[in-house]
């Protein structure tokens, strides 16, 4: 048997726990009028594209967003993108992204890092940020992660420090691909149809 197909049976066997795990907490940290869970490709009508400007500039256009998803469904059990629907617009006001790693310390133990964290403007200061932070964190936990972390500003800290007790540790280091960076600067100012 390939090291890569027992992979891929473990992670098939372990996908209906995950989703088990992650439903769980959707449902603890869901309300009335807010809705917390897996983005969707109907996602992209409700207004997921217009949040990611508050982040990083550019939209993604339907047919990339699409691909992109179908891509990450693939590693759905590694890689996850949560939303925060408002039921009563039928809008999507926040998300975040997350990743679990394997790794070969800690006796082959896993890290979750989030991400992406992004609450729409006019909807902040409600406690959004928090649950969506949480929601990541309690994943971390139930999924038996040795750590939850996230690289961020340091004038977030205080936030994520309050959120969920992070401590800061480590410097972030980062190197940029200047030219990809060029180009996708320049398909912005194109057409947010090309991204």
């Amino acid at each position: 048997v390939s090291t890569q197909s027992t992979w891929g049976t473990q992670l098939m066997e372990n996908s209906k726990v995950f989703e088990a795990i992650s439903n769980e907490v959707y449902k603890e940290m869901s309300s009335e009028s807010l809705e917390f869970r897996d983005l969707e490709i109907a996602d992209y009508e409700k207004g997921f594209p217009e949040l990611l400007p508050n982040l990083s500039p550019g939209l993604i256009g339907k047919e990339a967003f699409i691909a992109r998803f179908n891509e990450l469904k693939k590693y759905q059990d590694l890689i996850q993108t949560i939303v925060c629907e408002d039921k009563n617009v039928g809008r999507i006001i926040g998300t975040i992204r997350f990743f679990i790693e394997p790794k070969f310390i800690r006796c082959g133990g896993t890290v979750l890092h989030f991400e992406d964290v992004i609450v729409d403007p006019e909807s902040r200061h409600h406690g959004i940020g928090t649950k969506l932070v949480r929601i990541a964190k309690a994943i971390s936990d139930k999924r038996g992660c040795y750590k939850c972390m996230a690289d961020c500003r340091t004038d977030l800290i205080p936030f994520y420090e309050k959120a969920i007790g992070t401590k800061p540790k480590e410097t972030s280091i980062v190197v940029y691909n200047e030219e990809i960076l060029k180009a996708s600067k320049s398909q912005l100012l194109n057409s947010y149809e090309q991204c």
